[in-house]
């Protein structure tokens, strides 16, 4: 049975009358970070032989790959990708839909190149959607492209670019931002959940959940989400101090079972340790208490709930272990300044303008 068979609504999308093809390029360069390009590419190639029906016979993307000169470019991993040059690119594709420049170590190279940036100027006037993966923002805002424009890269490089761009509204967490045409995200894998960003604006949610299950990414990630999850936090936080990895697994042990009990008797456990004794180390290797670090995780996977499902307010609380749902409503109050319902209805809202405000304070809550 063909995959999409199994989704009747996907089924009846899929099989209707094909629609133009869009021309994706990816701009990249020498030293460029292969998976940056790479992952969202993979997303969109994916396509035909994932979900089937029109797009087996007629692909919904066309894919190139560019670079200021054409030829060759050498990734920071070794391996050599061909591309067309920016002439060549202008003479096969009139019309860009999607221009997606890349990220790595060779960026400032493309950022100095006038040429490539005077490229870039020109062609944005007419390309539907304009995209950067990790530090390929710095080359758009060499290019004057992100002047007053909310953007993310890579959480390592937020500061330069802010500071080396004021112009620029650079924010530090967010997983991807979608700025009217301008769509940014902090680079490597998320790159992989830009795409499917894209993906669901072009074919809907459930082709980009479709895909998302296909690539086996542990959740389908919205934009709101931190580039720095509160279990990745906790886990490096951990590591600091605890070279064993003991603290890191715990983390993964706590993320796996948030509807169980985690009281920190049942944690110290699960430690080999008193629980007096174990509360003490916990906070001097992360800073916090075992009871926050939870209260965190739970949160992170409530609001994920929220905005991806419909499911009752009651069961996601039991869901992400808070059990009842006025226990759930307070930590909502506390950290977010909103109830469980007011941050369902904000998302909605949000997404449907492009915005993330509740979700750039969500991601506050991974530092």
């Amino acid at each position: 049975m063909p995959l999409h068979a199994k989704h009747p609504s996907f089924a009846a999308m899929v099989d209707t009358p094909p629609q133009p093809v869009r021309t994706v390029v990816v701009l990249a360069f020498d030293d460029l970070l292969l998976l940056n390009a790479a992952g969202p590419l993979e997303v969109f190639a994916a396509i035909p032989r994932v979900l089937g029906g029109a797009f087996s016979s007629q692909p919904p993307y066309r894919l190139l790959m560019a670079s200021p000169q054409g030829g060759e470019v050498l990734s920071i991993s070794g391996i050599s990708v061909a591309t067309c040059s920016l002439a060549q690119i202008d003479q096969m594709a009139p019309q860009i839909d999607t221009l997606i420049v890349a990220g790595g170590p060779g960026m400032a190279a493309l950022e100095a190149d006038e040429q490539a940036c005077e490229w870039l100027r020109a062609r944005s006037a007419q390309i539907r959607r304009l995209c950067s993966i990790g530090t390929g923002a710095f080359a758009l805002a060499a290019a004057g492209l992100l002047d007053g424009r909310q953007v993310v890269t890579h959480w390592k490089f937020a500061a330069e670019l802010q500071v080396r761009y004021p112009a620029v509204h650079c924010q530090t967490e967010a997983l991807y931002l979608h700025d009217g045409n301008l769509w940014t995200c902090g680079g490597a894998t998320a790159g992989i959940d830009l795409a499917l960003g894209l993906v669901e604006q072009d074919l809907g949610a459930q082709a980009a959940l479709t895909l998302a299950r296909y690539f086996t990414v542990f959740l389908w990630r919205g934009a709101e989400q931190p580039q720095l999850s509160a279990s990745l936090n906790a886990q490096s936080n951990a590591l600091r101090t605890d070279p064993d990895v003991r603290l890191a697994r715990l983390h993964a042990w706590i993320a796996a079972n948030l509807n169980g009990d985690l009281r920190v008797e049942r944690l110290a456990e699960q430690f080999g340790m008193s629980p007096r004794h174990f509360a003490r180390a916990y906070v001097a290797a992360t800073g916090e208490t075992p009871a926050q670090a939870v209260e965190n995780l739970r949160l992170e996977t409530a609001t994920r709930l929220l905005k991806t499902t419909s499911e009752p307010i009651k069961r996601i609380a039991e869901t992400a272990g808070f059990g009842r749902e006025e226990r759930m409503r307070r930590a909502f109050q506390k950290h977010l300044g909103t109830s469980p319902n007011g941050y369902r209805s904000e998302m909605k809202a949000t997404t449907a303008v492009g915005a993330q405000p509740l979700g750039i304070a969500l991601a506050g809550l991974a530092q």
